[in-house]
């Protein structure tokens, strides 16, 4: 069996590797987020643009319609 300081030496290397692999996470972490929340953000533009133009083909088809119905 491992002397006591050996272990406790031990011990605080794994604790310095753990907090290494935890700040990595945690970075990633950070990255992730602000990629997801930019993403996120450009879909919803998108889907505005989306409705927008829907309401654009709505209103000349409209237009249409009434056009051709005057015509007559």
């Amino acid at each position: 069996m491992k002397p006591i300081s050996a272990r406790i030496d031990d011990l605080r290397k794994e604790v310095d590797n753990l907090t290494a692999l935890r700040d990595e996470a945690r970075s990633e972490w950070h990255r992730y987020a602000d990629e997801s929340i930019y993403y996120r953000n450009k879909s919803v533009d998108a889907e505005v643009r989306m409705h927008d133009l829907n309401n654009e083909i709505e209103y000349r088809l409209t237009e249409i319609a009434e056009l051709e119905g005057s015509s007559k």
